[in-house]
């Protein structure tokens, strides 16, 4: 009976959920990979070494109303994708908090082994999002964005 018992919770422990870190669900990373478009950050500025994989994933968010009857995307989300290049690697998949249409990316040198510090330049609305609607207010930000395959913060300049 005790082993029975034993063997019940070791079941019950192996099956438990343990929530992700970076609060991403399944929907998200099922639209992110269904619409979303991949930009490898890698090649981004090759002078500075590189110590990380890093992919940007766009992906068009359909609540806004910046279109007149036709189905236009007025702002995307983003998503990064980060890797080491270890034999068995360590990956994360982060959400940025930004939203918009990233219109500059540019990497920092960085002397810290895993960790990538990146800039990116985000406008509020996307350029066909302005062009078909005038009354739109565009504004452009910028965002540090240090990462490692466990953390991401974001840092606003």
């Amino acid at each position: 009976m005790k082993t029975l018992f034993f063997l019940t919770m070791i079941m019950i422990a192996s099956c438990s959920h343990i929530p992700a870190k970076n609060n991403l669900n399944i929907n998200e990373l099922k639209v992110a990979m269904s619409y979303g478009t991949m930009r490898p950050l890698n090649d981004i500025d090759p002078d500075i070494e590189k110590d990380l994989l890093v992919r940007l994933y766009q992906v068009p968010m359909m609540d806004g109303n910046c279109f007149i009857e036709t189905h236009g995307t007025c702002q995307n989300k983003y998503y990064l994708s980060v890797s080491t290049f270890d034999e068995f690697p360590e990956t994360n998949i982060f959400r940025l908090n930004m939203v918009g249409e990233v219109s500059g990316i540019h990497w920092l040198q960085e002397d810290i082994n895993d960790h990538a510090k990146i800039e990116f330049t985000f406008n509020k609305y996307t350029k066909e999002a302005l062009k078909n609607n005038r009354s739109l207010v565009n504004f452009q930000s910028k965002i540090l964005v240090e990462l490692d395959p466990n953390t991401l913060e974001e840092i606003a300049k």
